[in-house]
């Protein structure tokens, strides 16, 4: 912990020995961005026009306007952290949504897609469907081309929790075939 004393501007100054930084000229606009709780650089010139805050040097805007703790402060989510162990294998993890209705039908009728796409390799493979409850359809259709084709087995479907997805036939078919369920969280894809 470091001690410093208080000055009537709400600044600390440290004693000598301690840890100290030293501010070039460029940091200064900086240095007042985050001692006016992050203030917009705009904002910060108004206070200084006005000589809202005490002492408050004139400060140039900065080309490089980007701060970290800002940027932070603007998300609305938290980060999804990466799951440590995703696929080491082709067909371990295979990712699936199912996108539409599109507002124009393709020549052949369809105005949804379906997609898979392995973990591993990040290959896609894509269905078109007239209609969403073909989805099941597609997914037996996907898994006899790929584990044919690659001699691996899918171990893992991961999908939102669309209707489509949950169904009783659907699960019975997973669990048939030994294909472990994964559901992404709402709103994230």
């Amino acid at each position: 912990m470091i001690k410093g004393i208080r000055t009537p501007n709400n600044l600390y100054i440290l004693k000598r020995g301690q840890q100290q930084r030293y501010l070039s000229k460029n940091d200064e606009h900086w240095l007042w961005h985050g001692r006016l709780g992050h203030l917009s650089f705009p904002q910060i010139r108004k206070a200084c026009k006005y000589q809202v805050v005490r002492d408050l040097p004139d400060i140039n805007i900065p080309e490089n306007t980007i701060c970290k703790s800002c940027q932070f402060g603007k998300e609305t989510r938290a980060h999804f952290l990466e799951k440590e162990g995703s696929a080491s294998k082709p067909l371990e993890l295979i990712h699936t949504h199912l996108c539409g209705p599109s507002r124009k039908k393709s020549p052949h009728g369809e105005e949804y897609f379906i997609l898979f796409i392995d973990d591993f390799s990040r290959m896609c493979c894509i269905g078109f469907l007239k209609h969403k409850d073909e989805a099941f359809e597609k997914f037996k259709a996907f898994k006899s081309l790929v584990e044919n084709e690659s001699y691996h087995k899918i171990k893992c479907l991961k999908s939102n929790r669309g209707g489509e997805f949950t169904s009783r036939e659907f699960f019975n078919f997973c669990e048939e075939h030994g294909i472990r369920r994964e559901f992404s969280t709402v709103r994230t894809l």
